[in-house]
């Protein structure tokens, strides 16, 4: 395994996020947790057109593949950062183990039967997947980004012909473990790999301004292609557009990047530490993420108890905001006084003994 230094024309630069939390990543990741939220309260929203539907629309699309790529950029900065330095295999092992302990989660949360498709599972296999190529050198690193986002929808495409169009849904182990990978309607391994693997790039170039203007950049040329397919056809509210397909890949990227790259910038800009601040809650939400998200899909799992649908769809923003509020609030209260979530707890006690 190679043994990963920050680049060596800043080795001796001081990293965003050496001996503290970088709270530009706190707010991307808090941001995604947000977006994930709102994503998944808006199935009560009786909106079936128009703007709202809209903007939901690319709220939803943008959780996802945000999450991957904040998560992608903390496994660059466990590579990149000055204190508690780890060696490859030890990070790999800790990833992989990490890994498998999200699928768990997942499948716990999905066993709430609620009408929300759990993510954890497909972020897991991503992460162990992810974590040796993460060790390879930042060019290779940045050619697999590459690579994998250009394959991708072909290979999705590819797996949807090969199999039983029944094992998408199909509730045996082997049927899941190819749902998480490729199958899933939802949330697949080789759609979320290129995320993951530009976050390391991105932690492993310093996430400094001039990184940040380039993700945006990126995101913004990634935009221009999702209307260029639009516009030869091919795109939302022009075709079918299925989870996995081309334009549906460019628009994560496009929304994903913009989204990156625009909140790190203002979370750099010192004119802005005023608004940094007082975005503490999402701050908190993004450093127990996983905790918030456990939370959220509690919350909703009690709603769709307590609530029957007719009245969830007529109160959907009062009772989807409630649960935003709540989410927020809880991790908040819990960053300010306790630290570290209860679920990251339980994780980081089985992790840490690795090594």
């Amino acid at each position: 395994m190679i043994d990963v230094d920050p680049p060596a024309e800043s080795a001796r630069a001081r990293m965003p996020w050496d001996g503290r939390r970088d709270p530009a990543v706190d707010l991307v990741r808090g941001i995604a947790v947000v977006c994930m939220v709102i994503a998944h309260v808006r199935v009560w929203s009786p909106f079936d057109s128009g703007p709202a539907r809209l903007v939901l629309l690319l709220v939803n699309n943008v959780a996802s593949p945000l999450f991957a790529l904040v998560m992608g950029i903390s496994a660059g900065i466990v590579l990149t950062r000055r204190e508690r330095r780890v060696s490859g295999p030890v990070f790999v092992a800790r990833d992989v183990v990490r890994g498998l302990l999200l699928v768990l989660v997942g499948l716990a949360l999905q066993s709430l039967g609620t009408f929300v498709a759990i993510v954890l599972m497909s972020l897991g296999l991503t992460l162990a997947v992810a974590a040796p190529l993460a060790l390879l050198p930042l060019p290779a690193v940045a050619g697999l980004a590459a690579a994998s986002f250009a394959v991708g929808p072909w290979v999705t495409a590819a797996a949807r012909s090969a199999f039983n169009p029944a094992r998408v849904h199909s509730p045996a182990l082997l049927d899941q473990v190819l749902q998480w990978v490729v199958l899933s309607t939802h949330y697949r391994v080789v759609s979320l790999l290129p995320f993951v693997l530009l976050g390391v790039v991105l932690a492993r170039l310093r996430l400094t301004p001039r990184v940040a203007g380039a993700t945006l950049g990126l995101g913004l040329v990634a935009g221009l292609g999702v209307v260029a397919l639009r516009l030869a056809g091919h795109g939302l509210g022009v075709s079918e557009v299925r989870s996995g397909d081309l334009p549906d890949a460019l628009l994560d990227l496009a929304l994903a990047a913009t989204a990156c790259g625009a909140v790190v910038l203002l979370a750099r800009w010192t004119p802005a530490r005023p608004l940094v601040a007082a975005s503490a809650p999402v701050r908190a939400t993004g450093a127990l993420a996983l905790t918030a998200y456990v939370l959220h899909v509690c919350l909703i799992a009690v709603a769709m108890r307590a609530v029957p649908w007719p009245t969830a769809q007529a109160w959907w923003a009062p009772l989807g905001g409630g649960i935003l509020l709540v989410t927020l609030v809880v991790c908040h209260l819990w960053w300010a006084r306790l630290g570290k979530g209860p679920v990251e707890w339980v994780v980081a006690a089985v992790t840490d003994r690795i090594g």
